[in-house]
């Protein structure tokens, strides 16, 4: 296969699962739903200074990825697709960096393999369909970490002024983070390298180049600091940085373990039986520079985020391409004499029965759930990962690797298609924005008691007003001849004491505890 022909496969492959039915979902997740409103009232009202939610300041990150979306609502229109464009589109670059870079240092095979494994992983894709800041830190935190190794290795003037500027449009899409990992990977690899000298310090240039960051995000951030007397970067600092990782917020807390859990059975579950294999490797004899390189990256974006209070699994997808490329590499190494070691035919017979298992398990965790248990039938789509397991298997009688790894990509990619077509967009309509659709009249009044689903102000692209006391709620209800209350119902008892009222629906949320509250009053 010529170099050409496996990057556009590659390519294609990328582009495929990245973008696949990125407008057949709504723009229900939390953060989403937060994310993709405030780039609309940034794109709506043309200040892209001051970001805001639903009439409020937004303090939560700063807004590179709010300027993307907007462009794609230029494009697309305010909707999914608009919101989610550039998130798969940086996917691709992101599997684009990948394959250039294990090319270059590595071998073509090993190109294909690491690009695979990227391509390959469920919640990879999952993240970058998403509007939200970390497709675009990904991609960034991936142009910094390889630019850098072609920076060190060949002391490319261009490569190092790339990584500078991709750590400045780092702190630009996450904050600090965006310096705060790759800074530390340099340190560590330059004295484990034993080459923390003067002489290599000044041939990075790191006085000038963190300058160089800096003057990529530094007049944005002056410019909200200006425009809001300080109250943004109080709150982005403070609240949404430091006490994020010395406290944990919002219940998202765990052990020091469970950081590891969410990158290596969540992030590379399809490749879990190699995965261990190729770390094990790498720190026993690292191939050259650059692997020594990726596993230190790798290590402190994940040791980072263990010591974090806060703990949510999309904090570590930045070491994503790192932990394909190592892994990548390894299986290009492997032959058939691999299935004669008794732990890594152990290893994937479990992986076997795991995944033939799996859709009885997709199916049984939706029964359980009473508002998606008519929907535990798209359990079925995940036979695919069955016939995986079955191939799988068949492999290790075999003693053929090949089979196992063809068997293992095109299932998971096959099951990446069909989660996101078919799988998913059932579970999906459940969602109270969704069911709530032909309920609420769009050009009545809409406003919200205590707790807003921020998926709703998306939805109908406007201001929602929250109030907090019953008093302001019957003196809206009052002054408008007809219009809804978005709430939950644990306010539903409080709620009715007002005359007129009248409940239109209890929806549920997909997958957590709140169930969405939608009154009515006047003629709707």
């Amino acid at each position: 296969m010529s170099k050409l022909l496996s990057l556009a496969i590659i390519l294609a492959l990328a582009a495929l699962t990245a973008f696949a039915n990125i407008g057949g979902l709504d723009v229900y997740a939390l953060d989403e739903a937060k994310n993709a409103e405030a780039a609309r009232a940034m794109f709506e009202s043309g200040n892209y200074v001051v970001p805001m939610y639903n009439g409020d300041l937004r303090t939560d990150k700063p807004p590179l990825h709010y300027y993307f979306m907007s462009a794609g609502y230029t494009l697309f229109g305010v909707n999914a697709v608009g919101a989610r464009f550039f998130s798969s589109l940086f996917a691709v670059l992101t599997v684009l960096m990948t394959f250039l870079f294990a090319r270059k240092h590595f071998g073509d095979k090993e190109a294909i393999y690491s690009s695979l494994v990227l391509i390959s992983s469920l919640h990879f894709n999952l993240q970058m369909h998403m509007s939200v800041p970390d497709p675009y830190l990904i991609f960034f935190l991936t142009w910094a970490f390889y630019s850098f190794y072609d920076a060190y290795k060949s002391n490319n003037k261009w490569a190092l002024l790339q990584f500078y500027f991709a750590i400045g449009c780092g702190i630009l899409t996450k904050g600090p983070i965006g310096l705060a990992l790759p800074g530390i990977s340099v340190v560590v690899f330059l004295f484990i390298n034993k080459d923390f000298k003067w002489k290599t310090i000044w041939r990075l240039q790191p006085f000038g180049g963190v300058l160089l960051s800096l003057l990529v995000a530094f007049p944005w951030y002056y410019q909200v600091h200006l425009a809001t007397e300080g109250q943004w970067t109080d709150e982005f600092f403070f609240k949404h940085n430091f006490s994020r990782f010395s406290d944990a917020m919002e219940g998202h807390k765990g052990i020091f373990l469970l950081t590891f859990g969410y990158v290596f059975l969540l992030g590379f579950l399809g490749v879990i039986p190699f995965v261990f294999q190729s770390i094990k490797k790498t720190f026993k004899q690292p191939r050259n520079q650059a692997q020594l390189w990726i596993m230190i990256a790798i290590s402190v974006i994940i040791i980072f985020f263990a010591f974090s209070s806060t703990k949510l699994p999309n904090y570590t997808t930045p070491s994503y391409p790192l932990i394909a490329l190592l892994v990548g590499v390894y299986l290009s190494t492997i032959r058939n004499e691999w299935m004669n070691i008794t732990w890594n035919r152990l290893g994937l017979w479990i992986y076997s029965i795991v995944l033939i298992a799996f859709p009885v398990g997709v199916y049984f965790g939706l029964k359980a759930d009473p508002l998606l248990e008519s929907e535990a039938r798209v359990s079925y789509y995940f036979v695919t990962l069955s016939l995986v397991g079955i191939a799988s298997i068949f492999s290790i009688f075999k003693r053929n690797i090949d089979l196992a790894l063809k068997s293992i990509f095109t299932g998971w990619l096959v099951m990446i298609l069909l989660f996101f077509f078919f799988a998913y967009p059932p579970v999906d309509a459940r969602n109270p924005v969704s069911r709530t659709r032909d309920i609420i009249n769009p050009e009545a009044k809409l406003i919200a008691y205590q707790r807003l689903n921020p998926a709703f102000v998306f939805e109908y692209e406007r201001v929602i007003n929250r109030y907090d006391n019953l008093s302001d709620i019957q003196q809206v209800v009052n002054s408008n001849n007809q219009g809804y209350i978005i709430s939950r119902t644990d306010f539903k008892d409080e709620l009715l004491q007002i005359d007129g009222l009248k409940v239109e629906a209890e929806v549920k949320d997909i997958f957590e505890n709140p169930t969405t509250l939608i009154l009515s009053w006047g003629s709707n």
